[in-house]
């Protein structure tokens, strides 16, 4: 037991470390207190401390961290409670959908955009993250396709592994960090009401099967899941359902997309990506105006991502002269990626789930802004007092920077323990991961100095 509590309380301990020195323009234009000479060392420190402390720690040691838990993912096939959860899911998507083309036109008082960018998009992978599967009870999908009994008219071909996702995961992804006004309730309505369609009009084609292995949040939010410290009923450090898992390559790459649209949804607010493109950030045209270029962007990004993983992953094996084993290591050492996908997720979000669950509230008890008052929720106010004292802009800040310092330090252990059980032994576990620990630690600097730069949208 004491292992297990070092671990945490040595990383509590560093990060308290980190102190407050200069001001600097953040996400939206705030105003925050953030060290960049000091903080971005002191994260890539945390980095580098932790791949030290796993070329010294015993085997033995990283067993007992991630004991061996093979998880079931394989949804039962009978009806049940949930089944009606997620029909009642959907019910409430469709009345989220029609006020958004019958309700306020404003976003931040329509329930659409705040249901599906706060809720869904904001929530839902943190909750996933921490609390399990939850995604699976209410999916808006499964229950309803179970309730009509409806038999699949053809197989999915097992050789698309879970390909289909990674072009439904891109497009939600290109409609929410590319589209010219993903907010707009009547559009939203319209995107989320085909996307809906098309994604059970390809159920009734191919099962439940395509929910599983063709819906890209389904299949991205299932492999988030098994980050949470409880699954199956058991308790266990954050990520031990990763050791055992064997995904194939397109589960991989799903897990890698949805890593670099993570960071390029941060990067393409820059004033260096503005000054690539060549846009004014002091005199920005208007989402229409970089559409094309943050595309194009976004998919570089996502392809150069993947090139550097797998080349680091390759170089890794050859150096432990395990490169053998290339094909089915590296689907496993992607998984690794997870807990950084998710930091990057808290960092670039965090500030605006503080206000807009604020008007979740608001939307929730008049959804048609009639002065309708279902919650008694009275006089209520959306504040943003917590972005204007030093003390409570120090704690966003510092849960943004640990979130991906936490990550990344988490992604090495996880990465160790997936090379120790792959390979079986120690010394070629350190030796394969030595290029992919450097990739974090670079990774490390770029979503630390991605936090701090200032943005121009």
């Amino acid at each position: 037991m004491k292992t297990r509590l070092t671990l945490p309380l040595a990383i509590v301990v560093l990060l308290a470390t980190v102190a407050v020195a200069t001001a600097h323009v953040s996400e939206r234009a705030l105003v925050m207190l953030l060290p960049t000479d000091v903080y971005i060392p002191a994260g890539v420190a945390a980095v580098v401390l932790t791949v030290l402390a796993l070329v010294v720690m015993p085997p033995a040691m990283i067993r007992y961290i991630f004991p061996r838990r093979p998880v079931r993912i394989t949804p039962p096939q009978q009806k049940s409670l949930a089944d009606w959860a997620g029909v009642l899911s959907a019910v409430v998507l469709w009345g989220a959908i029609a006020i958004g083309l019958t309700g306020p036109r404003d976003p931040l008082t329509n329930m659409l955009p705040l249901l599906v960018w706060t809720i869904f998009w904001i929530g839902m992978p943190l909750i996933q993250a921490t609390l399990g599967d939850l995604w699976r009870v209410i999916n808006p999908w499964r229950g309803v396709y179970r309730l009509l009994s409806i038999s699949p008219l053809l197989p999915l071909p097992n050789g698309l592994g879970t390909a289909p996702a990674i072009g439904s995961f891109l497009a939600a992804a290109i409609f929410a960090a590319i589209h010219i006004a993903p907010d707009d309730p009547a559009r939203l309505a319209f995107w989320v009401a085909s996307y809906w369609l098309a994604t059970f009009a390809m159920m009734l084609v191919f099962g439940e099967d395509w929910l599983d292995r063709g819906e890209g949040a389904t299949v991205f939010l299932g492999w988030l899941a098994r980050l949470a410290p409880r699954n199956d009923g058991r308790w266990a450090t954050p990520g031990a359902a990763l050791i055992d898992a064997r995904p194939g390559w397109s589960a991989a790459l799903l897990i890698i997309v949805a890593l670099g649209v993570g960071s390029f949804d941060g990067l393409n607010e820059t004033f260096w990506w503005l000054a690539m493109i060549g846009i004014n950030p002091l005199e920005f045209p208007g989402r229409s105006a970089v559409v094309g270029p943050n595309l194009i962007g976004l998919m570089a990004g996502v392809i150069a991502l993947i090139l550097i993983f797998v080349l680091a992953t390759w170089l890794g094996l050859r150096m432990a002269r395990a490169h053998q084993l290339f094909r089915v290591v590296t689907p496993r050492l992607a998984l690794s990626l997870l807990p950084i996908a998710l930091g990057y997720h808290i960092a670039h979000y965090l500030t605006a789930a503080l206000v807009n669950w604020q008007y979740l509230a608001i939307a929730v008890t008049d959804p048609l802004a009639t002065g309708a008052d279902y919650l008694r929720l009275g006089q209520f106010y959306v504040s943003t007092g917590f972005f204007n004292t030093t003390e409570s802009v120090r704690l966003i800040w510092l849960t943004q920077a640990g979130g991906i310092v936490l990550g990344h330090m988490l992604a090495v252990l996880i990465g160790h323990a997936i090379a120790l059980q792959a390979l079986g032994s120690h010394r070629k576990a350190v030796i394969s991961q030595l290029p992919i620990a450097g990739f974090m630690i670079a990774y490390t600097f770029f979503g630390l100095w991605l936090l701090s730069t200032p943005t121009g949208m």
